[in-house]
């Protein structure tokens, strides 16, 4: 394998992880805006809110998109090893 080869095996990796990542941090910072304007908007300066909705719904959002990734990870599986061979040389 060269140095080619393994670049081009890593940017691979690094676009199927912002792939699969990417909307899970958007839910995270979506539901952080709304609850820091929410606490603003109410003067109420609590962490333990924003801390556990943020949890709740980025954890939600896993749990609903976790299908999705697993068939997402297991297609870049088999495409990476099926095509293996060529990286072996």
């Amino acid at each position: 394998m060269n140095v080619d080869q393994a670049v081009l095996l890593g940017r691979l990796m690094l676009q199927e992880v912002l792939i699969l990542v990417g909307p899970i941090l958007l839910v995270a910072i979506a539901v952080s805006l709304v609850v820091s304007i929410a606490q603003t908007l109410t003067s109420l300066q609590d962490n333990t809110v924003s801390t556990v909705s943020r949890l709740l719904m980025t954890g939600t959002a896993l749990f609903v998109m976790m299908p999705w990734m697993w068939r997402n990870l297991a297609h870049y599986t088999l495409t990476i090893f099926s095509d293996f061979n060529r990286y072996l040389q």
